[in-house]
């Protein structure tokens, strides 16, 4: 099953310019619901805005969208949500297990650095290994517990339909960290209006 993205991406491929209208009524969902969808697109680099449509009336002019160059290179975020429902069909669940969840971590975590290492020490090199995977990560000092912020979720296009997925990024800081993490916000608006995701750190 196509996720609400891949089509918004799919139409805009095949009609060229469109307007937030156009495509809820095309894809028979609301505005403000394709306003979050091409919102994230933005974000993700997917689409861009290159025009308005000048307003009917007293509205609000209407932003044009169109394919970037980037989106139009790969067919990445489809082929990784296919990928997940064969490899959950494969075991007849409706989402992938915890147990492959952990090998798909361990494989993302790459070589793990052998030796004891303080927290502090641990936590450098988790946002390290994270930002190679393109989260935009860095980690905060709390009173409570330190907490990891991802700035960009590289799976966003197809999050609404792998939820999973930010099971699978709590099972890839749990390694990085040697410390269980869980999940305090779910690409939440900070102050600026752009969205993020934190994790805070389990400690005894």
């Amino acid at each position: 099953m196509k996720t609400t993205r891949v089509r918004i991406l799919e139409y805009i491929n095949k009609k060229g310019l469109s307007s937030t209208i156009e495509l809820s009524r095309a894809l028979k969902t609301s505005p403000a619901n394709m306003r979050h969808h091409l919102s994230i697109l933005v974000e993700e680099g997917a689409v861009e805005i290159v025009a308005q449509r000048p307003a009917t009336g007293r509205g609000r002019p209407a932003h044009l969208y169109s394919l970037t160059s980037q989106s139009q290179s790969h067919n990445l975020d489809r082929l990784a949500s296919v990928l997940l429902d064969e490899l959950a069909a494969e075991e007849h669940l409706p989402s992938i297990n915890a147990a492959r969840l952990e090998k798909i971590a361990l494989r993302l975590a790459g070589r793990l650095p052998a030796g004891e290492r303080s927290l502090t020490q641990r936590l450098y090199l988790a946002v390290q290994r994270l930002n190679q995977l393109q989260y935009q990560a860095r980690w905060e000092a709390r009173s409570e517990a330190p907490r990891i912020i991802f700035n960009h979720c590289p799976y966003a296009a197809i999050l609404s339909e792998h939820p999973e997925l930010c099971g699978l990024d709590a099972v890839l800081m749990t390694k990085l960290l040697s410390t269980p993490v869980h999940q305090t916000h779910r690409l939440a608006f900070d102050s600026s209006g752009a969205r993020h995701c934190i994790f805070a750190l389990r400690l005894p």
